[in-house]
């Protein structure tokens, strides 16, 4: 390809050529991507001989020709006639809008409907195939983080989607994840908003939409105003800018509907904001989008995704954390009739979040044992002081092992509570317990395999727990 680019940067010198107009200040005449080759010029039929001629001198000294079932035309700005005049002397037919290049559909206009459209066909047909499997909640998280937001987010890098693609995206990842019902999601407690903030300020992860589409885009806003050295950087100040900075750039009416979306999406950022999320020369967007996250981090976030626990009992530990588990007094209170608010487990008192993990006998008993084998772990009496006992920072192997012993506790009693409300059944609170060591000792095991710095106690404490 650069024996084909310096082949037709020399015939570009002949008069009879003719450049793009957009494309003249910087002499571009090619672009060359991976697997593809795009060649710009006047509307004329001394310039597409002229590049005809350079293809012929190009495949007598490399033995490649065009391949014309391929290879493909467009015109923009001229008469039927004079399109059959030059369709006639390529030897190639004629494209149409919208041209799909890596799955990307790109027109010289502003999207149509049905070109935002491609993208929800796409995540349905991702949906279709998974919708008969078994898959735990941190599974399902796991695939709309990789799979759905992914395609997603490859669309927000390039454009700007419109409110109600991405509308229509969050309610498919919603009732996916939450599972439907008829034409609904199923009941829960947790808001979508919620589920939408960043793991640190107590969601799951998922990138709000019309942000994170913001957030993709500003990087080219960084692009053009640290003056990168980019052909698409020069060609836009050549073409609109002209030497002057993004921020105070005047828009015409005459600029491309892309451009337009770009200066309205600057009026939105300032310079500080780019540069508080550069690190080491390079624009982080995920940094840029905590800036623009309201709130602080919270601490207990930290407890819940500790790498160290296992991915669904994490799920069910950040449920409890948010006290949004469906326990009875929250049925009760949104009005879901239930024959009886009793907790399931010791029938002794109103079943709620405090109740279910610090006031019932099974799970005093089942903490009770689990801190005979950790040591000096100490579990809180109360909710209130089990949030404060969170929040508390952490550091260290030990730290993680309790860690994610809390989540194995948590998750396996809620387990627990499932069966005494579906099965009419209860485990007893020595195999709760083994169940909790086994899913311990299955992580601990790992975590020794991966560490190398641990201290004389902290190696000692791992083989305890690896040969309960």
């Amino acid at each position: 390809m650069e024996y084909l680019t310096r082949v037709l940067h020399e015939a570009s010198k002949d008069k009879k050529f003719r450049f793009h107009p957009l494309c003249k200040s910087l002499n571009i005449i090619n672009l060359c991507f991976v697997d593809d080759l795009l060649l710009v010029c006047k509307k004329n039929a001394n310039s597409i001989q002229i590049i005809q001629k350079s293809f012929e001198a190009f495949s007598d000294a490399s033995g490649l020709f065009i391949n014309n079932l391929m290879s493909q035309i467009y015109f923009g700005g001229i008469s039927d006639s004079e399109k059959a005049s030059l369709l006639n002397l390529s030897k190639l037919t004629e494209g149409s809008f919208p041209l799909i290049y890596l799955g990307m559909p790109l027109r010289p206009t502003k999207w149509k409907a049905m070109d935002c459209d491609l993208i929800l066909k796409k995540i349905r047909l991702r949906l279709h195939g998974w919708a008969s499997r078994n898959l735990s909640y941190a599974g399902r998280v796991q695939l709309i983080h990789s799979v759905l937001l992914g395609i997603r987010n490859y669309w927000m890098s390039i454009f700007l989607l419109p409110q109600r693609v991405i509308k229509e995206i969050d309610c498919l990842c919603r009732n996916f994840f939450w599972g439907v019902k008829g034409t609904r999601s199923k009941f829960h407690l947790t808001s979508w908003d919620q589920v939408c903030r960043p793991k640190s300020h107590g969601g799951l992860g998922f990138k709000e939409g019309p942000l994170w589409n913001k957030i993709n885009l500003a990087r080219y806003i960084w692009a053009i105003s640290s003056k990168q050295d980019l052909l698409w950087v020069k060609w836009m100040n050549c073409i609109y800018l002209k030497g002057d900075q993004i921020w105070d750039y005047v828009l015409h009416q005459d600029s491309s509907w892309y451009w337009k979306k770009l200066i309205k999406l600057s009026k939105t950022l300032s310079s500080s904001t780019l540069n508080a999320a550069v690190i080491q020369g390079k624009l982080q967007l995920n940094k840029l989008y905590l800036l623009s996250i309201p709130g602080s981090p919270i601490n207990s976030m930290k407890v819940v995704w500790c790498k160290l626990s296992v991915p669904k009992h994490r799920f069910i530990l950040w449920q409890t954390i948010n006290q949004k588990l469906l326990t009875r007094d929250l049925l009760h209170y949104y009005h879901i009739s239930i024959p009886c608010l009793a907790c399931p487990v010791c029938e002794s008192d109103l079943e709620c979040h405090s109740h279910l993990f610090f006031n019932c006998t099974f799970s005093k008993r089942v903490f009770q044992v689990v801190a005979g084998w950790l040591g000096d772990f100490i579990w809180p009496e109360k909710f209130d002081d089990w949030c404060i006992w969170l929040n508390e920072t952490r550091k260290g192997c030990m730290a993680r092992v309790v860690l994610a012993a809390l989540a194995a506790s948590v998750y396996y009693l809620w387990l627990n509570r499932n069966k005494c409300c579906f099965e009419s059944s209860c485990f007893s609170v020595y195999h709760l317990d083994s169940l909790i060591k086994e899913s311990v000792k299955a992580r601990v095991s790992s975590l020794s395999l991966r560490t190398k710095k641990l201290s004389f106690r902290e190696k000692i404490m791992i083989q305890f727990i690896s040969s309960l």
